[in-house]
């Protein structure tokens, strides 16, 4: 008889307050001890954390901010700020100091909208935060969480706290990638519903008490946290192993050393991840582990690229990996986290389209010939199918339901989609049409499958034709000296012309006696697989082009960061570059003139 399921994640966490055979571990250096912590130690410091809360003043409802850099703290403020039935708002810490002026208006946007009356931080962080307290009036004081927490002992009581299904859990503020940071309103029943739909066997990845996950995902954004720390005790599984983000940004290979040494079934990654752990891993440094434990290789959070997991599952074939592990997925914040998954065990998948066909918002299958040649092919990565209880449909302009293989707006139903926008009435109302909610991606389904196409607010038309930027820029990431993963294409609205121009800029580290090959190939390449001719090309120092605090390019700032001539490198004798270029790509262009 299975277990009944928890209403709210304060109920799941005692549910496991007994428990010691279970437990989270964290990799935070290598140089020091790994930190464990069984699920009973858990419920343990977290009461001692919502004590605290209680103490300083926090009421059921109030909202703390935590900008913790990821370590058990984390975990264990996350914990009891609910337990406390207080509402945390997670805020990614300070990566960068040279961009730190726009770390602290990012943050103080985040505060100020959700109201926090206090943040919880570190020693390290803290001096960084002082300027907050002057900006904001209704935060009342930066604690550090260990200072906070020193003089309650681990058994420290705490006043009950009715938490209710519908009581807000967490506000999760959007990563900003088209627009400014807007707060999830996520109730407890949300996740309960999604997480208990993640591990689940039917649709989901059947977590069970011998599961165990690894993960370096950042603690302070949805993947990790409710996929990481969140489902796991919902849905009990026996372990969790966090590495440090930076960690594995420094050192790839960490993240498959570390699933060999905890024989690791489950783990998440975007697709960046997995092109790093292909191209940044030597040999060396991976001998002797196995990864023919990995049940679930999960891909999602950005664009997946069918060839850059292809690479991966090569690689690492000899090492035990299996390709049927890959679990690509299509999420977001506002549906809690997970909306698709393929079927567990299915082998990775593409759907291989015409490229001409795509633009005019229809997915028609690529000919046998285009398949051989590879040319003016797309290939979409299945992501799956909706859990029980949720729904996903396909509409057109006038919200008409579209049929298999239309390419249109992505809308979805069902008990993980958030309440709304956290005190933001006007939109909140735009994110829903009908009881549906507005995802802001394009994509078509086939035989129940979803294939994300891209987002609509990114779509570049030109001529009537419809490009998505992902696709411009994975042409990009095949020439050689182009960074993966760090290219950039947007529209700019040229009046005299009264049309689009279409910009790509990408960051390469090649020396300068090489720009000029590097720009001629991408522009042959573009031409000769979406018939699209570029009109500028920006080849930018590694860095420059501007993402989220959870790595996603952020296409609107940086069309807004070119017309304000912000990036780096940008020159104006661009488009007499490009005619050079295209002269020197004749051949390229020829046959795409003899395509259409």
């Amino acid at each position: 008889m299975s277990k009944p399921r928890p209403k709210t994640l304060v109920e799941a966490l005692e549910l496991v307050a007994d428990v010691e055979d279970k437990r989270y571990s964290h990799l935070i250096d290598r140089k020091q001890p790994i930190v464990e912590v069984t699920y009973g130690a858990l419920f343990r410091r977290a009461r001692r954390v919502a004590a605290a809360l209680q103490e300083r003043g926090l009421r059921h409802g109030d909202r703390v901010g935590l900008i913790i850099p990821d370590s058990p703290q984390f975990v264990d403020a996350i914990w009891g700020t609910m337990l406390a039935g207080v509402v945390p708002v997670p805020v990614y810490p300070p990566m960068n100091i040279g961009k730190l002026d726009a770390y602290i208006d990012n943050t103080t946007h985040i505060l100020r909208k959700s109201g926090c009356k206090l943040v919880l931080t570190d020693g390290r962080v803290k001096p960084i935060l002082g300027k907050l307290l002057s900006q904001l009036p209704a935060l009342q004081a930066i604690e550090v969480l260990s200072k906070l927490v020193e003089p309650f002992p681990e058994n420290a009581e705490m006043r009950p706290v009715e938490v209710k299904p519908d009581d807000i859990a967490f506000l999760q503020f959007t990563s900003g990638s088209t627009s400014r940071p807007k707060g999830v309103t996520l109730t407890h029943a949300n996740l309960i519903a999604n997480v208990s739909a993640i591990g689940g066997a039917t649709g989901g990845i059947s977590i069970t008490e011998n599961s165990c996950g690894v993960s370096w995902l950042p603690l302070f954004h949805d993947m990790g946290l409710i996929g990481f720390v969140f489902a796991p005790i919902v849905n009990g599984a026996a372990h969790v192993r966090f590495i440090s983000p930076l960690m594995f940004l420094k050192r790839p290979a960490v993240w498959l050393q570390q699933l060999s040494e905890v024989r690791g079934n489950i783990t998440f990654a975007p697709n960046f991840a997995y092109g790093l752990a292909t191209q940044r891993v030597k040999p060396k440094e991976i001998e002797g582990i196995d990864l023919s434990s990995v049940v679930v290789a999960g891909c999602g959070a950005e664009p997946i690229q069918y060839d850059t997991l292809r690479k991966f599952a090569d690689y690492y074939a000899p090492y035990g990996f299996k390709s049927t592990a890959f679990l690509p997925c299509y999420g977001m914040a506002e549906h809690s986290l997970a909306i698709t998954f393929v079927g567990l065990g299915d082998d990775l998948q593409a759907d291989v389209v015409d490229a001409e066909s795509l633009t005019a918002r229809e997915a028609k299958p690529a000919t046998p010939e285009q398949v051989a040649s590879g040319e003016g092919i797309i290939k979409v990565v299945n992501c799956g199918s909706t859990f029980p209880e949720h729904e996903l449909k396909i509409v057109d302009d006038e919200e008409n339901t579209l049929g298999d293989r239309e390419v249109g707006h992505i809308r979805l139903k069902g008990p993980s989609i958030m309440r709304g926008y956290f005190e933001d009435e006007e939109n909140s109302k735009k994110a829903f049409v009908d009881g549906w909610l507005v995802t802001g991606d394009l994509g078509y389904t086939v035989d129940g499958n979803l294939f994300v196409c891209g987002r609509s607010k990114e779509l570049i038309i030109v001529n009537g034709r419809n490009f998505y930027p992902q696709d411009i820029e994975w042409q990009a990431y095949q020439i050689e000296g182009v960074r993966k993963g760090n290219a950039i294409a947007f529209p700019i609205h040229d009046r005299e012309a009264g049309r689009e121009r279409v910009v790509l800029a990408v960051e390469s580290r090649a020396p300068e006696e090489q720009s000029a090959r590097i720009r001629g190939e991408i522009l042959a390449k573009v031409l000769e697989s979406l018939s699209l001719r570029l009109d500028e090309i920006l080849l930018l120092p590694p860095g420059t082009l501007p993402k989220t605090s959870s790595g996603k390019l952020q296409r609107t700032k940086a069309a807004q960061m070119f017309r304000e001539q912000q990036l780096r490198g940008q020159t104006k004798n661009n488009s007499w570059q490009l005619v050079k270029h295209l002269a020197q790509s004749r051949w390229a262009y020829v046959k795409s003139a003899l395509k259409r």
